[in-house]
C-alpha cells in the first residue's frame, strides 16, 4: 500500500511537471508557423557566435527563407569532422553548447554515426515528451495508480575505435529519463518497474532474465512503452526458459545466480529487489509455460502498450493485441536519435509534427525543394530535414513521410520508410552500402568468383515469426558452394554485425541469423522483376541489398532458387 501511494504521488508530480509543456504544445498546434519561427530564432541567436554560425552569417538571418538560402541541406558527413574534433577535446564548432555525450546510431556504411547530445537537445526532446506524457495521463487516468515499464535505450555494448582520454566527450547512451527535465526525471524514476541500472547489464541473456524478473514481480504494471513491438514480443517469448529461476528468486529474495555478474549493477539491482512469495505462487498457478494465453493475467491492470506501429510492424502488433485483448496499443510518433519529428497527443491516433521542439523542413518528392511545416500539403510525400540545438543544421534524416491529416493547423505524418536504401524491419538500420562492403570483403578474401550476390529481408524466417535476412548467391561451382554456404553466411554476418543496431537486434533475438540460398540466373530474375515494377531496363542497377519486402505473393528470388 505504501509503495502504491508513493507511486500515485510521483505520478501526480509527473503530470504537474509535464502539464506546462502540454499547454505550450497545444498553442503550437494551432500556430505552427509562429512556433517554428520562434524555434528557429532561438537556435540562430544561441549559435550565431559559433564557427558554423559565423560562416553562415546567422546574425544577418531574419526569416526562414533566408536561413534556407544561406545554409545548405547536409548529410552527416558534413558534420562528422566537427563532431570528431569535439570527441577529441577540441572546441565544438557546430553549437554554442559543448556536447555532454555522443550517442551512436547507424551510418550508411555500417560504421556508427555519433550524434551530439547537449542540454539544448535534451530540452527539445522534453518539449515533445512532456505533452505526450501529460496527454497520456489525462486520457488514461488509471495510469496514475500504477507503475510503468520503459524500454528505449539499448544495452548492447559498443566497441570504440580508440580508448577515450580524460576530458574527451564520452560515447554512449543517455538514460531515457534524462530527456524529461529535472523534475520529470526525478519523479519518473520513482514510478518505473525496471530499475535504471538494468542498462548496465551488458549480457543479453542476463538483461532479458532480469528485465522479466522485475516486470513479473510487479502486479501493478499499468504502462509498457517500447520502441518496436518485436522487442516486447521477443522478451515475452523468452519467458518460459526464465520462469523457473524467476519463481525461485521471488521466493528467496535473491537475484538469480549468473545474472548481472558485474559487481556494481548486481549490488544496485539487489537493493531494489525484494522477495514476494505470494507473487511467486500467483505466477506458478498461471502455468505460463504451458498456457501463454494467460499472459494478460500477469498484469491484469495493464492499460496501455505504447510502441512503433509503422511499416512492417503489423505481425508483432497483432500478437500483442492477441495476448493483451483489453489493453490499448498506442502507436508512437516518429522519433530518431537525432530528434523528434512527430508525437501522439490529443488528436486521436494522429501524430502531429513536433513543432515546439526542433526546426523542421521537408523535401518534396517531386522536385527536391525543402519547405517548412506550414507549407505541407495533404496527401503529399516528403523527406524529413532537422535543425536541432545539438548542432545538426538542415540535416537530412532520410525518413520518408506522408501528410495524412491535420491536428488543428499542424500536419500529421505517416512514416513510409527510409529514402536512402536502408532496411529497418526491427530497428537494425541495415544500409545497402554496408552490405556491399561486407560482400566485397568476404569474397575478395576467399577468391570466389560471384555471378550474383544480394541480401534481402525475409519476414517469417524458416516457418517462424522471427524476421531476418537471406543471402542470395550464384557461383560457378554449385556443388562446392552448397557445402561452403554456411561458412559464407557466417563470415558475411560477422561483417554485418559491425553495424551496432544490427548486432543489437541479433543479440536481443529480434533478428534470425543470416540464411543462405543458392540461386540461378539471379541477375536476370531481378531485372525481370524490376521491369514488372515499371523500371526501364536500361537503368536497372543490381544493389547489394534489396530493402523492399514483397507486398504480396512470392518474392522475385523464389523463381531463381536451386531447390529452396
Amino acid at each position: 500500500m505504501l509503495r502504491d501511494a508513493a507511486t500515485f504521488a510521483c505520478q501526480l508530480l509527473w503530470l504537474l511537471a509535464s502539464f506546462p509543456g502540454w499547454l505550450r504544445f497545444q498553442w503550437a498546434l494551432r500556430h505552427p508557423r509562429r512556433a517554428q519561427e520562434r524555434v528557429l530564432r532561438r537556435l540562430l541567436k544561441a549559435n550565431r557566435g559559433t564557427a558554423f554560425g559565423q560562416a553562415h552569417d546567422f546574425a544577418a538571418i531574419r526569416t526562414p527563407a533566408e536561413f534556407s538560402a544561406r545554409v545548405p541541406l547536409a548529410e552527416y558527413e558534413a558534420f562528422e569532422g566537427s563532431i570528431r574534433a569535439a570527441r577529441e577535446g577540441h572546441d565544438f564548432s557546430l553549437a554554442a553548447e559543448r556536447p555532454e555525450l555522443l550517442e551512436p546510431t547507424s551510418g550508411s556504411s555500417g560504421a556508427p554515426k555519433l550524434i551530439p547530445v547537449s542540454p539544448s537537445l535534451r530540452r527539445e526532446f522534453a518539449a515533445a515528451v512532456q505533452p505526450w506524457i501529460a496527454w497520456l495521463l489525462l486520457a488514461h487516468p488509471r495510469l496514475l495508480l500504477g507503475r510503468h515499464y520503459w524500454a528505449v535505450s539499448p544495452n548492447t555494448p559498443m566497441a570504440l575505435e580508440s580508448p577515450r582520454a580524460d576530458g574527451h566527450v564520452p560515447i554512449g547512451f543517455s538514460d531515457d529519463a534524462d530527456y524529461l527535465g529535472v523534475l520529470g526525471r526525478t519523479v519518473a524514476r520513482g514510478i518505473l518497474a525496471n530499475p535504471a541500472d538494468l542498462r548496465d547489464v551488458t549480457d543479453p541473456e542476463s538483461f532479458t532474465g532480469l528485465t522479466l524478473l522485475f516486470l513479473l514481480a510487479d502486479r501493478n504494471l499499468r504502462l509498457i512503452s517500447v520502441w518496436h513491438p518485436s522487442f516486447l514480443a521477443v522478451l515475452l517469448a523468452s519467458l518460459p526458459r526464465h520462469l523457473p529461476e524467476i519463481l525461485v528468486a521471488l521466493r528467496s529474495g535473491t537475484l538469480p545466480a549468473g545474472k548481472a555478474t558485474d559487481a556494481q549493477p548486481r549490488e544496485s539491482l539487489g537493493r531494489r529487489f525484494r522477495s514476494d512469495r505470494r507473487r511467486a505462487d500467483e505466477l506458478e498457478a498461471l502455468d505460463l509455460a504451458r498456457h501463454p494465453e494467460r499472459l494478460a493475467q500477469v498484469w491484469p491492470k495493464l492499460e496501455v502498450i505504447s510502441c512503433w506501429a509503422g511499416p512492417r510492424s503489423e505481425p508483432w502488433l497483432a500478437d500483442l493485441r492477441r495476448l493483451f485483448p483489453r489493453t490499448i496499443v498506442q502507436p508512437k510518433g516518429l522519433l530518431a536519435t537525432e530528434g523528434c519529428v512527430s508525437l501522439p497527443t490529443g488528436c486521436g491516433r494522429k501524430r502531429p509534427c513536433a513543432v515546439a521542439s526542433h526546426y523542421l523542413e521537408f523535401v518534396r518528392s517531386e522536385d527536391g525543394v525543402a519547405v517548412p511545416v506550414w507549407k505541407l500539403v495533404l496527401g503529399q510525400e516528403y523527406s524529413v530535414v532537422l535543425t536541432t540545438g545539438g548542432g545538426l543544421w538542415r540535416y537530412r534524416l532520410h525518413d520518408r513521410v506522408k501528410v495524412v491529416d491535420f491536428c488543428h493547423a499542424t500536419p500529421c505524418l505517416e512514416f513510409l520508410g527510409k529514402d536512402n536504401a536502408v532496411s529497418d524491419m526491427v530497428g537494425e538500420k541495415l544500409a545497402e552500402r554496408h552490405v556491399a562492403e561486407a560482400l566485397a570483403e568476404v569474397w575478395l578474401d576467399d577468391g570466389i568468383e560471384l555471378l550474383f550476390a544480394m541480401v534481402v529481408p525475409e519476414p517469417g524466417c524458416a516457418g517462424r515469426a522471427l524476421v531476418g535476412y537471406l543471402l542470395l548467391l550464384e557461383v560457378e561451382q554449385t556443388a562446392a558452394a552448397q557445402a561452403a554456404l554456411p561458412h559464407w553466411c557466417e563470415r558475411v554476418e560477422r561483417c554485418l554485425r559491425r553495424n551496432y543496431h544490427y548486432d543489437h537486434a541479433r543479440n536481443r533475438g529480434q533478428l534470425a541469423p543470416l540464411r543462405g540460398v543458392l540461386v540461378r540466373d539471379g541477375a536476370r530474375s531481378f531485372r525481370e522483376a524490376e521491369v514488372r515494377r515499371g523500371a526501364r531496363i536500361g537503368t536497372i542497377k543490381i544493389p547489394a541489398l534489396d530493402c523492399r519486402l514483397a507486398p504480396s505473393g512470392a518474392p522475385w528470388w523464389q523463381t531463381a532458387t536451386n531447390g529452396e
